[in-house]
């Protein structure tokens, strides 16, 4: 009984924060990093379409991921459920450089190319017409 609750607090912790992670290819060389999320308190809309189809029992606080590739400027942004309608832009020092209206009716990966002679430190924004708001922050 007391491991099924130490277990559950560890599992319930590990969903509250996801921490920035890397991903190294063979040689040992860099290629992506996750970009840490923040979110306000409106869950983003899971569109179901009537058909539940795969649920959990707990949903995810932010159903989107945001990968960095600092070789070639590129943000992966993998939408995991479908959430409708979103607006996604990406700003440094409140100068929007990138803004697209995106409809997200399954789970998708869309890219994002920025340019290469860009660096500095940025910020992600992605917002649901319901109100739902995430955001993170990454340098080039």
């Amino acid at each position: 009984m007391k491991l099924k609750l130490i277990l559950c607090l560890l599992g319930m912790f590990s969903l509250l924060r996801v921490s920035a992670c890397s991903l190294l290819n063979n040689d040992g060389i860099l290629e992506k990093t996750a970009i840490q999320m923040t979110r306000n308190d409106v869950p983003f809309d899971i569109l179901t379409n009537g058909d539940l189809g795969d649920h959990r029992s707990v949903r995810p606080l932010i159903p989107i991921f945001v990968m960095l590739d600092g070789s070639n400027n590129t943000l992966d942004l993998y939408f995991e459920q479908a959430i409708g309608e979103v607006d996604v832009t990406i700003s440094q020092n409140g100068v929007v450089l990138y803004f697209s209206s995106e409809y997200i009716q399954t789970s998708v990966l869309k890219n994002i190319q920025l340019e290469l002679d860009v660096s500095g430190s940025f910020l992600i924004e992605i917002e649901g017409k319901n109100g739902a708001y995430a955001y993170g922050q990454f340098e080039l």
